[in-house]
């Protein structure tokens, strides 16, 4: 077995071809280098060097093969150790991600993108799923953090909120509210409704329904999978959806209604969780670039085309463009 240190000085030594420049270079005596070059003689069972005089040293054929080879084991093991001491300090590895289904409109992909710019070496590898799924993958440790839609509220996993975001009510085309400019919760008591199962997202299902209709059960006559297909379900005329803004401005179809409440408006949270057993530096460093840019997920909103909408002042407006 070569040792990595005799190695090196023997690398050295090939690239001076000089014993006295060989050792000032690295820091040692002649005597020191010349033992250690021996020793690596014997390692190897071959000899590397002849002419170990004042003039100079000269290669054998199999020390002229072996400084290839040293270069590149050399070389990897540099690449090795700096590879290792990221790892250490958080700056290289890997983190498992799991992204919330509806905020794909809300900016969590603006953090991502914005932690691998600053941490290259970190593989990212991401899933999706409803809050409720990514609750459970973190607790079963297939990812290290995840997007969800409201505060985790289990003992394994910690989350802090990233941002608020506005629900707003959605109409099919011709409905009577839909000429409104802000939409009052009791506008909504006995409106027919469309809404994703509770399962999905018991917390962020709760806080809705609790902000909107309050001790009122809600009229559902129909749960779709995903806010894609709740307004599909509303565009065809039989029933209302109330969601996040920026959800809406994603998905709504030509000719639906968007209308804000009137205040206090209700809000829903997007949140950042992680496993609090098994937190990592690499994790650390996520949560610090979350914390730090907080306001990609407060972008400007977009009125989409075709969609009947009303402004922060509540001027309505007709979008074609």
């Amino acid at each position: 077995m070569m040792n990595l240190r005799r190695l090196k000085y023997f690398a050295v030594l090939a690239k001076e071809l000089h014993f006295g420049r060989a050792a000032e270079s690295l820091g040692i005596t002649q005597s020191a280098l010349s033992q250690q070059v021996k020793a690596l003689e014997k390692d190897v069972g071959v000899d590397l060097i002849t002419g170990r005089g004042a003039k100079g040293a000269e290669l054998t054929e199999a020390g002229r093969e072996l400084v290839e080879g040293a270069d590149r084991i050399l070389s990897l093991c540099d690449d090795l150790t700096a590879r290792l001491q990221e790892v250490a300090t958080g700056r290289a590895g890997s983190i498992g991600l799991a992204y919330s289904l509806s905020g794909a409109s809300l900016g969590q992909q603006d953090i991502v993108e914005e932690f691998r710019k600053r941490f290259p070496a970190v593989r990212v590898e991401t899933d999706s799923g409803c809050s409720a799924r990514n609750i459970d993958m973190l607790r079963d440790g297939q990812v290290d953090v995840a997007f969800i839609r409201q505060e985790a509220r289990c003992p394994e996993v910690d989350s802090f909120v990233l941002a608020e975001e506005e629900l707003v009510a959605v109409f099919p085309s011709g409905h009577r509210l839909a000429s409104s400019l802000r939409i009052t919760r009791e506008q909504l008591r006995e409106e027919p409704l469309v809404m994703w199962p509770r399962k999905l997202a018991p917390e962020l299902y709760d806080r809705i329904v609790g902000q909107v209709w309050g001790e009122v059960s809600p009229h559902i006559v129909q749960e779709e999978p995903d806010y894609e297909s709740v307004c599909a379900f509303v565009e065809r005329g039989t029933a209302v959806a109330v969601m996040d803004r920026r959800v809406a401005e994603r998905f709504v179809r030509h000719g639906m209604a968007v209308r804000r409440f009137t205040a206090p408006v209700p809000v829903t949270k997007i949140a950042v969780a992680w496993r609090r057993a098994t937190r990592s530096l690499v994790v650390d460093h996520f949560l610090s670039v979350a914390r730090s840019n907080r306001h990609q997920l407060v972008g400007s909103h977009r009125t989409p085309r075709g969609v009947q909408y009303t402004d922060l002042a509540g001027v309505e407006i007709s979008s074609t463009a």
